[in-house]
């Protein structure tokens, strides 16, 4: 049995115009249809049940009027963002696939799922990088019981970005959609209104060619011991020892300079910290 979850618990600051009242972006209508629904519609096609992840039950009951069908979870206090509902929903569903999926991200279809699907039973994680190393954090298919087992780790951190499980998860894939044929455009996902109206997708250069593939042979035992030996590279290992440098090489010459970029934010030194910043801002993050 393979699980879907749709995360739908943020505040949509970006979306919203000046001097307008908040609006839920998830009901956003793209076409005919609120932009949850087209990603539900994708996503239930491939899975065998949808959990919808929301920060409080009134949005959940404004959902079931559009969704009926799907399942609806509270997110986890313990955690923070998008953590808190791939936790709430990981702990609901049945199979050990799972799919994690924005509510933001319309144009998404099941062409572009059924290889983060495909590609799980050699990795704990699978998610897309563009071609230039801007990581698409939000979509990420993940192996239900490993990621469970490390995000209880997460929580005594206090960590709240997706791709923490990149970091954190021994064995990570990361997809070129273009050696696998998936449109661009389809993997976008709406941070303003602006972005609706975008019909190409900005790479800059070309640094990823093929697939990546991360394996650190360290087990959950090691992490809770802190046997820094067995977790150089890794998310655990920076936090340990507050030194970013393994990690951030291993990402930077593998050509995912998105995670490499965020390493340096978990430095103590500040100008390491603004280093990370001025990555992020040659890839067109705004928000780190």
């Amino acid at each position: 049995m393979i699980c879907g979850i749709v995360l739908s618990g943020g505040l949509s600051r970006r979306f919203r115009s000046p001097g307008e009242p908040w609006i839920d972006k998830a009901l956003y209508r793209v076409g005919n249809e609120p932009m949850i629904k087209l990603v539900y519609d994708a996503l239930s096609r491939v899975v065998d049940e949808v959990f919808i992840a929301v920060n409080n039950q009134d949005r959940a009951m404004s959902y079931k009027s559009i969704i009926p069908s799907a399942n609806y979870v509270i997110d986890d206090e313990r955690l923070k963002g998008p953590l808190a509902g791939i936790y709430s929903a990981l702990s609901k569903c049945r199979g050990d696939y799972t799919v994690v999926v924005p509510n933001d991200m319309p144009y998404i279809t099941p062409r572009a799922l059924e290889p983060l699907i495909s590609e799980l039973g050699n990795f704990d994680a699978v998610t897309y990088i563009y071609p230039n190393g801007h990581l698409e954090n939000a979509l990420i298919a993940l192996r239900r019981d490993v990621t469970l087992q490390y995000m209880n780790l997460l929580i005594n951190y206090g960590r709240s970005k997706v791709f923490d499980l990149a970091r954190g998860l021994p064995r990570v894939l990361f997809l070129n959609p273009l050696v696998h044929g998936i449109e661009l455009r389809s993997l976008v996902n709406i941070n303003r209104r602006e972005d609706l109206m975008k019909m190409t997708v900005n790479t800059n250069e070309q640094v990823i060619r093929n697939d990546i593939s991360i394996i650190r042979n360290y087990a959950i035992d090691d992490v809770v011991s802190k046997r820094l030996n067995e977790l150089v590279g890794s998310l655990w290992y920076t936090l340990i020892t507050g030194d970013p440098w393994p990690e951030f090489r291993l990402y930077a010459e593998s050509g995912l300079h998105f995670l490499a970029g965020h390493v340096l934010l978990d430095s103590t030194n500040e100008n390491v910290k603004q280093l990370g910043r001025r990555i992020l801002t040659s890839l067109g993050v705004d928000k780190a």
